[in-house]
């Protein structure tokens, strides 16, 4: 089974409804029927809790990592992610250390909606939509 690297980007879209919600929602019935399996970092229920808790409750942000945390894996991110993180040549530092987490556990894939940021990235990165094309 795929084991699938989830952006924080990716998991916002269906989080906040935002513009390809069914493209995300199709990765997380994939989960649901078995075929693939999905992780997240730890940075993401971070980002997560940050950008969300503008617009929810404490409660309602409690709720949505719960519910999350049924379809997705949360992995753990260590001093060694966060310095090889330190040496990968990016532009945006949070995506290298997404990046080195999905790595350090094999993830099959990344999928996020800003490919260009992992430019550096050895492991396959496809938009969401992509990934549906190509599971």
């Amino acid at each position: 089974m795929k084991k699938v690297f989830l952006d924080t980007n990716v998991v916002l879209v269906l989080i906040l409804e935002r513009e390809y919600k069914q493209e995300v929602a199709q990765i997380f019935a994939m989960c649901e029927q078995s075929l693939v399996v999905l992780y997240v970092s730890f940075l993401t229920i971070a980002n997560l809790a940050y950008i969300v808790r503008k617009s929810r409750t404490r409660r309602q942000l409690r709720t949505i990592i719960a519910d999350l945390k049924l379809f997705v894996n949360v992995l753990p991110m260590t001093d060694e992610q966060l310095c090889c993180a330190l040496l990968v040549d990016g532009r945006d530092f949070e995506d290298m250390l997404q990046y080195e987490c999905a790595k350090a556990f094999e993830c099959d894939v990344i999928v996020s909606r800003n490919k260009k940021d992992f430019s550096f990235s050895e492991l396959q990165v496809l938009t969401p939509s992509e990934y549906l094309g190509n599971p």
